[in-house]
């Protein structure tokens, strides 16, 4: 438990593996959209380029859910990649990388707690972003 004043830590480093961590992510994810009144949807299978479908008046937007606990070193940014590498989505051993027309947001979550909901038509990067300054524009509570 919390006090309310320290940021609590998102468990994504103890995870038995990445699709663990993926499932921590996409929790954090479905409740914050829910907690800000979005209707939340989520695929049956997991062979799309998008892990929810969100609704807000009436229009419907696909979001990717990423989560890092990695900072670089040199900045102390943390380092949120966004391809996916084998698994369903990307074909066994291949590495598919991220295509902003694909999905409309893509939502962050770091190991401290950050959140971030960033427009996939703000990303540039194929394979990954560093969380800087540059950032905090999309950053969300």
């Amino acid at each position: 438990m919390t006090n309310g004043t320290a940021p609590q830590r998102v468990l994504l480093r103890e995870q038995k593996n990445s699709k663990h961590q993926g499932d921590v992510g996409l929790a954090i994810a479905i409740g914050w959209f829910v907690a800000n009144h979005y209707r939340v949807a989520i695929p049956l299978t997991d062979s799309q380029d998008y892990d929810l479908v969100i609704e807000s008046e009436g229009k419907f937007y696909s979001v990717q859910v990423k989560t890092t606990y990695f900072k670089v070193p040199e900045t102390g940014n943390y380092h949120l990649s966004l391809k996916v590498s084998g698994g369903n989505r990307s074909g066994t051993g291949k590495i598919k990388t991220f295509d902003p027309s694909r999905v409309d947001f893509v939502f962050g979550v770091t190991e401290m707690g950050d959140k971030y909901l960033i427009p996939s038509s703000a990303i540039n990067a194929r394979h990954a972003i560093s969380l800087c300054d540059k950032w905090e524009q999309y950053k969300v509570e």
